[in-house]
This record gives C-alpha cells, sequence and structure tokens, in this order.
C-alpha cells in the first residue's frame, strides 16, 4: 500500500527527528532596533499558517501585528490567541494600510505567493514565504529579482532545512568527498494526489468564507471550485489543480530535492524531460505518478550531475520494482566510491560493509537555531544570508516548477537560466508564466 505524506505529517516527522518608483528604497524600511522584537503579520492563518504562527510567536523575537485571512472562521483562534492585532481579509489592503509592519509570513495556497511576497517586498518589509515559492517559474524569478533589489531578509518554508542536524550531516559526508565524485542523483516520494472533479453548480459559500480572494488571480469558479472524496473544503485540496497548485511535484519535492541541491551546490538545470500516469478517475490532469529528468552543468571542479524524481511510488521505479528497505520517502547519491541513502531524519552509506568503521566528518555547518528563528534573528540583525533566502530556493523552486512545464508541454526541453526561457519548444512558453484575472496585477 503506497504511504501517503502531507505537510502536517511531514511536520509531526521531521518535530520527531528534531518600475523604480515603485520599490521601497531598502534604507527607507524600518528596521528593528537591537533586542527590539520584530513586528509580524501573518497571511493565512490556519493549518500550516497556525503551524508558523506558533513557531515565529514561539521563538520570542516576534510581535504579532497583524493577521490576514479569507476564512473568518478559521481565522478565529489566532485571532483570539492574538487579540492586539489587527485582522484583514485582504493581504493587499493590508500591506497598503499597515505601516508597522517589518515582516510577512505567506502561508497561502500556492496561486497567491508570488501576490502577497511581492507587495510585501516592495513596500520593504521581510518576507518568510512557505514552499513552494510560487505558483510558475515567471513568478519565482520575479520573486527573487525583487528580494535582491529590495534587500530584505527572506526564507523560504523548506523546515526541514534547519530541523535536526540530519541533512547537515549528510551535506558534510557528500562535500567531504566521502562517496568521491557524484553524477547521479534519485529522489522519490510516495505520495500521491487525491483524485476529484471541478464542481459544475455552484451554492453559497459559508458565512464569512470570502470566496473571491481566495479565488484571486485564477481563474473564477463558483464555490466550492472542485470537489475530492466527500470534502467540499478549499483549503488543502487546491494543490490537485492547476489553477491553483503544481501536484505532488510542486508540493513535496522542495523538501527532498533541497538536499541534493545544498549538498551538490546545483543550481537551475540545462535539461528537463518528464513522464507521468493519470490513475484516479476524476477531471484532473495532474499524474499521479510521475518521473522527471533533471540534467545540471558542472560547477568548478564538479561533473555534471543527472537528477531524478519520482512521486506515487515507494522507490527510485516509476513501475514500482525497486525499492529502498525503510525508505518509502528519499534521496540517493550514487558516488564513484560508494552511496548514501537519507530521508528527513536517517542516513546511511552503501554498501554497509565498506563504510563498516566510517568515521564521519567533523562537523563543519553550524547547529540550526530553528528555520522560523534564523529568519527572525537576521532580521534583527539586518543580514539577508538565510539558509534558504529566495535566491537560494528561488534556484530550487524554479528548477521544481520546470518538471511541471516538461510534463505539460512534452519532449525534452532545453532551458536557457540565465533568460529563463525554453530554447527549443514554444509551446513551454505558455506554461513558465500564467495570465491573471482581472483586477490582479503582478
Amino acid at each position: 500500500m503506497t504511504q501517503r505524506i502531507d505537510r502536517r505529517r511531514f511536520l509531526q516527522g521531521s518535530a520527531a527527528v528534531a518600475a523604480a518608483s515603485y520599490f521601497v528604497n531598502p534604507c527607507d524600511a524600518a528596521q528593528p532596533a537591537a533586542g527590539e522584537r520584530v513586528r509580524v503579520a501573518i497571511v493565512g492563518v490556519a493549518a500550516q499558517g497556525a503551524y508558523n504562527l506558533g513557531e515565529v510567536v514561539g521563538s520570542g523575537l516576534a510581535e504579532i501585528v497583524a493577521l490576514c485571512d479569507v476564512d473568518n472562521a478559521r481565522a478565529a483562534a489566532a485571532q483570539k490567541a492574538h487579540p492586539k492585532a489587527t485582522y484583514y481579509n485582504d493581504y493587499r489592503q493590508m500591506i497598503e494600510k499597515q505601516k508597522d509592519i517589518q515582516a510577512v509570513l505567506v502561508a497561502t495556497p500556492d496561486h497567491h505567493h508570488a501576490f502577497a511576497a511581492l507587495s510585501a517586498m516592495r513596500a520593504g518589509k521581510h518576507v518568510y514565504c512557505e514552499k513552494p515559492l510560487a505558483h510558475s517559474v515567471h513568478e519565482v524569478r520575479t520573486m527573487m529579482e525583487t528580494a535582491a533589489r529590495q534587500r530584505v531578509v527572506t526564507q523560504m518554508g523548506t523546515q526541514i532545512h534547519n530541523t535536526g542536524d540530519n541533512y547537515r550531516r549528510v551535506v558534510e559526508i557528500v562535500q567531504a568527498g566521502v562517496l568521491g565524485p557524484i553524477r547521479r542523483v534519485h529522489v522519490w516520494c510516495s505520495r500521491q494526489p487525491d483524485g476529484g472533479f471541478l464542481v459544475k453548480e455552484s451554492t453559497p459559500p459559508p458565512q464569512g468564507f470570502h470566496h473571491d480572494l481566495w479565488i484571486g488571480p485564477a481563474p473564477l469558479r463558483g464555490y466550492p471550485p472542485f470537489r475530492t472524496g466527500n470534502s467540499t473544503s478549499p483549503h488543502f485540496h487546491w494543490r490537485w489543480w492547476w489553477d491553483y497548485g503544481g501536484g505532488v511535484l510542486a508540493d513535496m519535492a522542495c523538501h527532498f530535492m533541497d538536499l541534493p541541491h545544498w549538498a551538490l551546490n546545483l543550481r537551475q538545470p540545462t535539461t528537463v524531460a518528464a513522464t507521468g500516469r493519470v490513475i484516479h478517475k476524476g477531471d484532473n490532469p495532474l499524474p499521479d505518478l510521475m518521473q522527471v529528468d533533471y540534467e545540471y552543468p558542472a560547477r568548478g571542479t564538479s561533473p555534471a550531475v543527472r537528477l531524478t524524481w519520482y512521486h506515487g511510488v515507494q522507490g527510485p521505479d516509476l513501475d514500482g520494482k525497486v525499492v529502498h528497505q525503510g525508505f518509502t520517502n528519499g534521496v540517493l547519491f550514487v558516488g564513484e566510491k560508494g552511496n548514501l541513502l537519507a530521508d528527513y531524519g536517517r542516513h546511511r552509506l552503501l554498501p554497509e560493509d565498506q563504510f563498516r568503521d566510517f568515521q564521519a566528518p567533523r562537523p563543519t555547518i553550524a547547529r540550526t537555531p530553528g528555520h522560523h528563528r534564523e529568519w527572525l534573528q537576521k532580521i534583527l540583525k539586518n543580514d539577508t544570508d538565510t539558509t534558504c533566502n529566495f535566491d537560494y530556493s528561488g534556484a530550487l523552486t524554479e528548477t521544481v516548477l520546470l518538471g511541471n512545464v516538461a510534463y505539460r508541454a512534452g519532449g525534452k526541453l532545453q532551458y536557457d537560466a540565465k533568460t529563463g526561457r525554453v530554447t527549443n519548444n514554444a509551446g513551454a512558453a505558455q506554461y513558465l508564466r500564467r495570465e491573471y484575472r482581472k483586477g490582479w496585477v503582478l
């Protein structure tokens, strides 16, 4: 039986393993004084937003001054816990009206990420944004450029990067040359989408739910926009439709592909090819099983790398015949001197007989202060060098989303990272960026 993994289970598991005038001059942006708490606004305050809110508050480095959500009922608990925070339904109004906000945390569905984050950064606010960084490649690149121009402190919500020490130890082993040169990496996740249907007849939305704001820049559909199983709520299953999300690849690959990107200093690929299979009945065209092949150029003395992503299976094989015992989700580094298996909380060197007396390299990567705390600490120090800033995480997200572009466009894509263009398939351009509903301008 295929093991399912979602964001909530990921958080439980990882916890267990421990135009120029349009932009604000960064020098004019209000900066916290030494010892001062950061004045934070949270956009999306339930579910994943509630987790983020708890982490920010638990750091002791933040004051929650604003809350924003389109669902008043789901936001009630956060409002009760933070009665002094001003409450909004529209983040655009929040950012425009409330000048004392210094930092904004974005925990909305993917199709709102760029709109909320760019509005904040253009107003000189520091930003933490959930993964994937945005809904399209064009949006990701715009966010990277804006963060660099505004010199704001940014962090993408790949929490496992700063949860426990496992990823750090893997990076040290790889970068110490224990495995020798690495030209091949496999990454897999057993999660599959939940099949469902777009709903043709609309019903009145629940009282206090602002459906038009939830739809935002996406094509307008009535409430509910889709149905999955017995669920009509738009608050999770949006990720299985292209208008709002990008399936399992967009949902989970930033977590798993983060490790090889970090360990091997990978940026954007030069070629991308994808295949997939749709198993669930319904009108959702996202693949239940998917394989994406990325080719990266050589970096200095490090060789070119081929990385393959698989989802919907419990090992690095779309037919389900290849598995690694105990690693139903994971990463396999294939080196000239040995291999390394890893997941969120464990790693194993292979072949085991060869590494029986292995002594790990001396730790060189500093222990993490925590993902949210790092972001807040850097804001207080006016230091943009977070571990998952939008430069690093933008290249990672761009790579991930290119897998969906390749799947939708078909064929092996040649990608020019300097221009953000596919050079051999004119049809791919429509999937690198999207059109927005009237009234929504990026």
